[in-house]
């Protein structure tokens, strides 16, 4: 897919599943880029959302980085910086 034909992250909302290519693992969660959207900052913070039962489940078998696996938007943020927009991601 080039990048023009990715979605604009307009199409972002909370609860939308999105295919998620995690690109590091980090001692809170994992990062990850976006694969059918515009280029934008994307993490799961495993720590802070590990009430929740779909990630509990992930953190316990993190995925290898360059897996591509269906998270889900918990929250997009706007920040004053680059990557200017955030995903939170979670998992169901």
């Amino acid at each position: 897919m080039t990048d023009e034909s990715k979605r604009p992250l307009s199409e972002l909302h909370p609860g939308e599943p999105v295919r998620a290519t995690i690109t590091s693992h980090q001692p809170w969660g994992i990062t990850a880029e976006l694969r059918d959207y515009e280029p934008v900052g994307a993490s799961l913070d495993t720590i802070r959302r590990s009430g929740e039962p779909g990630v509990r489940r992930l953190a316990q078998d993190l995925p290898p980085v360059g897996t591509t696996v269906e998270l889900v938007v918990g929250r997009v943020s706007s920040w004053d910086y680059a990557p200017w927009i955030w995903v939170d991601l979670t998992s169901n």
